[in-house]
């Protein structure tokens, strides 16, 4: 590059190539990483035929927008236009071409944001599937220096593509998208099922998908492999799946299996499976074949707070529905009521939580004495904030550990620690250690065994103040709290647990306000009515005793006695607890 006898910027053939730089200002001026001071003049003259249209030209096409450009009659090779001709969809830096990123299930990964020709600003990480948003990351997943993405454990519902958005300085400048598409490698993961008679054949099906694409299938009656049998027919196809993350309804790659029963007569004790394998582990689907075929999806979703209805039906003469049984990891929780409308036994769950968690079993009596019972499951999956379940603390020798375990589903960010405050420097005063645990949660008044987490913080000659543990998901953060204090020469540990989410702090202070403003009214009335009393009393009193007949000395009774028996037998309690 040089500034030649007519005063223009001569711009060298592939001078841009490899050269990365930082725009200065709109001006007249831009600066070299090689620290170069260029003056740009009137007009830029490109000494190439053949130009290379890459994203440094593009920059000084938007710097100089009111400059004329002149080149040797050439034009961009890729799209054959001219240098003034050109806008910001010729350029493939305003949207790179999306990277990929792999991860399995329960690793971490991370998603960069790399760009490298201006100073930028992030505006925001979104991920979406086929065109349609998932969701907005919260910034606190984000690196503030890098601005890359963390992921701390991923799972199947984070797969997709992610946008990081990037703004300049400069006003004149079109923001800059670079994308990344994340693939989480794990156990296949079935969608769905259900069967079709045709003719005097049955076909069972079953959608699913898997990542990695190589799977192997076995379909199974009892323990025989049905592979190569010549009674059946198996076939597996590619499809499109539709499938939930985070509650959106997306569509991806997947897999149909159907297994085709000639002339199949049923029999109430038939079993059938499809077993689906990949590097990561199995998964097996059951058919249990009774007179007739029980429709209800194999998977379901909701988010804390919301209603959902499970709805299982049965086209069968004389069969009625019996109660649904909750369940998780084979251990019941409950039983619960539907409601049967036609052919239909329909389950409501009014504001579902963390405990509704589970497998849901419709069940169907298709005799008169009940002996015979048809079933199938539905998953439910429910996400919400994050919760504590346990924390303790243990002092060896100069080393205090602080624990806390918990549950999250979505998959929880990084656990956060502070010390009064401030996030922990990890080094050699505090080490962290986040890892997967077997916790109990309490679902309905039934401890189960799930898959939870435990953090710990172990500090190095404990000093006396708050340790704070913050854990965040999409829905919301909670933190738990540690106060290490001093009492009479020795020291104490006390803890506090705090739910603090950017949306429910307005609501939680409203509420307060309420109760406080609800609290004082109540004080206010009842000091008034007490005033009132105290006036009204003496009145009553003289009128009472002008009014009240005097005791004849001559009478027979010596004394007066004023009881007022209670009504309730003596060891009836004051209150009475309803389960």
């Amino acid at each position: 590059m040089a500034i030649n006898e007519n005063n223009d910027t001569v711009i060298e053939k592939n001078a841009f190539m490899n050269v990365h730089f930082n725009l200065l200002a709109l001006g007249q001026n831009c600066v070299m990483k090689e620290n170069r001071l260029i003056t740009i003049s009137d007009s830029i003259y490109i000494n190439d035929e053949n130009l290379m249209c890459d994203c440094d030209v593009m920059w000084f096409v938007y710097v100089r927008h009111d400059k004329p450009f002149r080149t040797q009659g050439g034009k961009c090779s890729k799209n054959n236009k001219t240098l003034s001709e050109l806008v910001p969809r010729d350029f493939d830096c305003i949207d790179n071409v999306a990277s990929i990123r792999s991860c399995n299930v329960s690793q971490s990964v991370d998603l960069p944001c790399e760009y490298n020709y201006l100073t930028t600003n992030l505006i925001r990480w979104i991920h979406s599937r086929n065109g349609k948003l998932i969701r907005e990351m919260n910034r606190d997943f984000v690196d503030k220096d890098t601005n890359t993405l963390h992921f701390s454990f991923c799972d199947h519902d984070d797969s997709g593509k992610y946008t990081c958005m990037l703004e300049t300085d400069y006003s004149l400048l079109p923001s800059i998208n670079i994308s990344v598409h994340l693939i989480v490698n794990g156990l296949p993961v079935v969608l769905n099922r259900h069967t079709e008679e045709k003719g005097d054949d049955l076909i069972l099906s079953v959608m699913f998908y898997s990542i990695p694409y190589d799977f192997i299938i076995d379909w199974l009656q009892g323990l025989d492999n049905l592979n190569e049998d010549p009674q059946y027919s198996i076939l597996v196809n590619n499809m499109t799946v539709k499938l939930k993350q985070y509650n959106v309804d997306v569509t991806t790659d997947g897999f149909i299996s159907n297994l085709t029963i000639r002339n199949f007569k049923r029999r109430p004790s038939d079993v059938y499976s499809c077993r689906i394998s990949n590097v990561y582990g199995e998964v097996v689907e059951q058919f249990i074949l009774g007179p007739a075929t029980l429709e209800l999806e194999r998977r379901t979703y909701c988010d804390t707070s919301n209603s959902i209805e499970l709805n299982c039906t049965l086209q069968l003469v004389g069969a009625t529905p019996v109660s649904w049984i909750h369940s998780i990891a084979g251990e019941t929780i409950r039983s619960l009521q539907g409601r049967h409308v036609n052919t239909s036994n329909i389950l409501t769950i009014p504001f579902c939580n963390s405990q509704d968690t589970g497998d849901y079993t419709c069940r169907w009596k298709t005799d008169i004495l009940g002996q015979t019972i048809m079933e199938k499951s539905t998953t439910l999956s429910v996400s919400g904030p994050p919760f504590f379940i346990s924390q303790f603390t243990t002092v060896d020798g100069g080393d205090t550990v602080f624990s806390v375990t918990f549950f999250s589903k979505p998959y929880p960010n990084d656990p956060r620690w502070y010390f009064n405050n401030e996030p922990v420097a990890l080094g050699a005063k505090f080490q962290q250690t986040t890892s997967y645990t077997i916790v109990q949660i309490r679902q309905h008044r039934v401890l189960v065994n799930v898959e939870g987490f435990i953090s710990n913080l172990t500090v190095h000659k404990a000093a006396y103040g708050l340790y704070k543990c913050v854990i965040l998901n999409s829905f919301a953060e909670v933190n738990h709290l540690f106060v290490i204090k001093q009492e009479h020469n020795t020291f104490s540990i006390s803890t506090t647990e705090a739910t603090t989410s950017s949306e429910t702090t307005e609501n939680s202070v409203t509420v307060i306000i309420a109760i406080s403003s609800s609290v004082l009214g109540v004080v206010i009335v009842v000091f008034c009515i007490i005033i009132f009393i105290r006036r009204i009393l003496p009145k009553t009193s003289d009128r009472y005793n002008s009014t009240m007949p005097t005791r004849d000395e001559d009478s027979t009774y010596d004394s007066i006695s004023m009881s007022n028996p209670s009504k309730r037998p003596d060891d009836q309690a004051d209150y009475m607890e309803v389960f």
